[in-house]
């Protein structure tokens, strides 16, 4: 029976008893209306008595990484709460932590656990509590505000050492001014030893979620920079993004770090081409000794752009990401990459680890 329908068959009651003059009537009367206010009082007290906390151990997670949520809940005063939900109101994908419960005079305490799905900005909270009394009639909701945010960073997976030049992985001689020959610098202006130009156009990507271009695109800049800087080597990143990102080595600063918060929010919002993007004018005139470029753009003319920003002792990589294996249109790439250039071929469902290199590529088909 619905509230609307109890509160006037409780009116009418009160009408023909009042109509009649019969005494028990009186007493029915009024004490289902003592009743009915009870129930209407009863979850706006017991709400305003409930506190609830929540605690979780931010850490620096990746995607695919498990967490676990403590949840707290307890009571004040002398009036029970047997029907408490618990929502919660967040953005953290496929996760619901909330349930029902009965708020006794000890407070009750549950774990809950997920996966963080995405990168970027994780918010726990605000939170849901609905209290119902004991006839189901009326419910009163409260809102806890308190929210917990957590950058989730890329997947950093393993991927081919690349400093190792693919010269020494066939057992020929290293290719002259390979970057991997070069130790750190140890004084004066320390150079670059890799740049990763990244593409954010957002024409280019397809797929959705982590079964995408982009995603795989900055989980390799991601895992790349992790590599490298655990060599004590130099990282630099630049995007052709609608922000046009530009992120070079600082002494005051851990570079890998600004790049993995940087790659955490990253988004395909670019309008520029990479063979428009000005990035190219930017690597042309940095100190480098290797440039990787990670892309699913088969347009032969940033090929071209590549090869005349090489210097004499810069290794060229290309991470070419398959658009066609996410869903894409097959665009048949069949661009010249000319001579020295390192090549690898990423298709959906790949296992970055096991990516070949081919050396002196000169078509992708």
């Amino acid at each position: 029976m619905s509230k609307f329908a109890l509160g006037s068959a409780l009116a009418l009651l009160f009408i023909f008893t009042y109509l009649l003059g019969v005494k028990p009537g009186y007493t029915l009367a009024y004490a289902l209306i003592l009743l009915f206010v009870l129930a209407w009082l009863w979850p706006r007290y017991t709400a305003r008595r409930l506190s609830l906390s929540r605690h979780l151990d931010p850490g620096t997670p990746t995607v695919g990484d498990q967490f676990e949520e403590v949840f707290t809940i307890s009571r004040r005063g002398w009036v029970p709460a047997p029907w408490v939900e618990v929502r919660d109101l967040g953005q953290v994908t496929d996760y619901q932590p909330g349930r029902v419960v009965s708020a006794g005079g000890e407070p009750i305490t549950w774990r809950a656990r997920g996966a963080y799905r995405r990168r970027g900005w994780m918010t726990f909270g605000p939170t849901s509590v609905r209290v119902v009394e004991p006839f189901g009639l009326f419910s009163q909701e409260r809102r806890f505000k308190e929210r917990t945010s957590v950058l989730v960073y890329p997947r950093i997976r393993p991927i081919p050492d690349l400093m190792t030049t693919s010269a020494q992985h066939l057992g020929s001689s290293p290719a002259a001014g390979a970057w991997a020959d070069y130790p750190p610098e140890t004084g004066g202006v320390r150079d670059t030893d890799i740049w990763i130009l990244l593409d954010l156009d957002r024409k280019v990507h397809v797929g959705q979620g982590e079964e995408s271009t982009v995603e795989y695109a900055v989980s390799l800049a991601a895992s790349m920079t992790a590599q490298v800087s655990s060599r004590g080597r130099e990282v630099g990143l630049i995007a052709n993004d609608a922000r046009g990102t530009f992120l070079q080595p600082h002494r005051a600063i851990r570079q890998d770090r600004l790049i993995l918060d940087y790659l955490a929010i990253a988004q395909p919002d670019g309008s520029t081409s990479l063979r428009q993007a000005l990035a190219w004018d930017k690597v042309r005139r940095l100190p480098r000794r290797a440039i990787v470029v990670i892309t699913p753009s088969a347009d032969p003319d940033w090929v071209h752009l590549l090869q005349a920003v090489r210097g004499r002792r810069t290794t060229l990589i290309v991470f070419y990401i398959d658009g066609a294996s996410f869903g894409g249109a097959d665009r048949n790439p069949t661009f010249d990459l000319g001579q020295d250039v390192d090549l690898y071929v990423v298709r959906k469902g790949d296992d970055f680890a096991r990516l070949v290199r081919t050396r002196d590529a000169v078509r992708i088909a």
